[in-house]
């Protein structure tokens, strides 16, 4: 609290007369050697006035006939915020004090029937629309950071397939897609953010999601917010909450990760019941697409070739992983086929080796 103008002039003039230095000032004062330094030039200039403070207060008070106002107004228009009543009165103080005067009254917020009602949407059948996205990385103190990738039904919340990653690049993203499509067959429509791996960076042309799907017939949704992808960003909820927490400290390896991930999964799907839907499994309100393609033609159309040039050591960089290339090849460029989860190594026409996709 400021000192009395008197009190203030007092320990000045003993500062100024070399009794006491700015810090016991300061001290004496309540305030900074700054202060002292101030009060010192104004007082030199202006004396005694000098030393007055004119600084106003933020602080404002509700008057008796302002609160009247209040409640008068709240009491005929429930519905009025305490923002819009401050303004409608015109008064000068915060929206939190205006609150205040008309809870006191126990006058709360009555909501009117919307204009046009909030509308939550859901697929109206299994495979009208999957979600599909990358869950934000996870530390596994043993292992690492990785991250979980999955699809999901919108209509029965049934998840086709996920798994966790070290990374989050496209050719993960690619594997779920293929295990969700060679098992479960082809939804009508899918929806995912714009990331990388989904869409393409420049105005013109299309990354290989968008054109895979396309060729399977599968309209594209974006999602411009986390918000539009509300049901898979619940189940990523569950996720941290039910099935991390049982395996972030114990698990060494990421096969180990996802071995728990496969029975907790299956557990998901078919035993957990959910009480949105009426204590019933998502598996329940789930079955097959009836758009499929075989095994064969998924893997023709599916197939991502990509071309490396083999190193001095005898293999191939893809994707972060490291491969041994037969001998013979050493400088050479081969092509390189994913499958699914398989790789294929091809050179002047002929498989040279195939192996799985390391992840």
């Amino acid at each position: 609290m400021k000192k009395p103008i008197e009190k203030r002039q007092e320990v000045l003039l003993a500062f100024l007369g070399g009794q006491i230095d700015k810090q016991k000032a300061a001290d004496l004062l309540g305030c900074t050697k700054r202060t002292i330094e101030n009060y010192r030039n104004v007082y030199r200039k202006q004396g005694k006035d000098g030393l007055v403070d004119h600084r106003g207060s933020n602080y404002r008070k509700l008057t008796e006939e302002d609160k009247n106002h209040i409640v008068a107004m709240k009491g005929k228009d429930r519905w009025r915020s305490a923002r819009n009543i401050r303004d409608e009165l015109n008064l000068a103080v915060s929206v939190r004090s205006v609150r205040n005067v008309y809870m006191a009254k126990g006058l709360g917020k009555e909501n009117l029937k919307r204009v046009k009602a909030i509308v939550r949407f859901e697929a109206g059948y299994p495979n009208e629309m999957w979600q599909t996205d990358i869950m934000g990385k996870v530390l596994f103190p043993n292992i690492g950071i990785l991250y979980l990738i999955a699809t999901l039904d919108d209509h029965s919340r049934f998840v086709p397939a996920g798994r966790w990653f070290r990374t989050q690049g496209k050719m993960n993203v690619f594997q779920i897609w293929y295990e969700s499509l060679a098992r479960w067959g082809i939804p009508d429509k899918m929806l995912q953010d714009e990331g990388s791996q989904y869409k393409a960076r420049v105005r013109f042309g299309q990354a290989d999601y968008e054109w895979y799907a396309r060729e399977l017939g599968i309209k594209l949704i974006w999602a411009k917010s986390a918000q539009c992808k509300g049901k898979i960003e619940r189940f990523w909820g569950f996720v941290q909450d039910d099935f991390v927490p049982s395996v972030i400290n114990t698990a060494k390896t990421p096969d180990e990760v996802n071995g728990s991930w496969n029975l907790w999964l299956a557990r998901y799907n078919y035993k957990f019941k959910s009480e949105y839907f009426g204590n019933v499994t998502r598996a329940s309100r789930y079955h097959p697409s009836e758009r499929r393609v075989s095994k064969v033609e998924l893997q023709t159309l599916l197939v991502v070739e990509e071309r490396r040039k083999v190193t001095r050591e005898s293999t191939i960089s893809l994707y972060g992983k490291h491969y041994w290339v037969p001998p013979g090849y050493i400088g050479c460029r081969i092509w390189v086929k994913v499958i699914g989860n398989k790789l294929i190594f091809e050179a002047n026409g002929e498989v040279i080796l195939k192996t799985k996709l390391r992840f």
